[in-house]
């Protein structure tokens, strides 16, 4: 017959691996299904911990590109282009340039414009403004045409010889017919004379283009 300590010795051999009741035997079901059980617990706080990040980012995005009011601004994506990378050197601005004073159509001097201004005074100086630029025309044209000064174009053109001071109309004339190049008429007229003081059959002779005035303005006829 078994002794009790004998009995007691078999039973605790047999039972060793369920003496603790919290851990169960390894390789036992019961194991499993612990061990399964604490794997998916693992799961689930990656999974819970994965999402609150995912939220904790998206909350950041929104609050970027959300203006103060709580409107969302619209964020501009540009398509890729060829020129993406693309080296582009640096060149310097464009200076600004401001308005030019306009070029002088024909230079006088001092001298020059007194005599100018003179001339077209005696000639012209109770006319409209228009009769007065005409007169100066006249001069212009004659000096190009010949290559010379003013104060000689007047001598070979027979003006009178009456130098009388100008007004400020007829100086204003002669500024704009000199200094800016405004002309009445587009032809190049040489020759005028007034038919109510003298006749001329050598002006009737040439192009006639406009009256003003008491003065008729004649371009030169050409001979070829």
């Amino acid at each position: 017959m078994e002794t009790t300590k004998e009995r007691a010795a078999r039973c605790d051999r047999a039972t060793h691996a369920r003496r603790s009741s919290s851990l169960p035997a390894y390789g036992s079901r019961t194991a499993s299904i612990t061990r399964r059980r604490r794997r998916a617990k693992r799961k689930a706080l990656r999974a819970a911990t994965l999402a609150a990040a995912v939220l904790l980012l998206g909350g950041i995005s929104v609050a970027i590109f959300t203006t103060p009011a709580g409107s969302k601004q619209e964020t501009k994506i540009l398509p890729p282009t060829a020129t993406v990378g693309a080296y582009i050197p640096d060149t310097p601005a464009a200076e600004t340039v401001g308005p030019t004073e306009p070029a002088v159509r024909y230079p006088l001097t001092d001298a020059e414009r007194d005599v100018v201004e003179r001339v077209v005074m005696a000639e012209a100086g109770g006319e409209s403004f228009e009769g007065q630029m005409l007169v100066a025309q006249c001069i212009l044209n004659a000096a190009e045409k010949r290559g010379v000064e003013p104060s000689e174009a007047v001598v070979l053109y027979s003006y009178t010889k009456s130098r009388p001071d100008p007004t400020q109309r007829v100086k204003d004339a002669v500024a704009a017919v000199f200094d800016r190049g405004e002309t009445v008429v587009d032809e190049p007229i040489l020759y005028f004379y007034n038919p109510a003081l003298v006749t001329s059959d050598f002006h009737e002779s040439q192009i006639f283009v406009i009256e003003e005035g008491g003065h008729r303005f004649f371009a030169e006829r050409s001979t070829r």
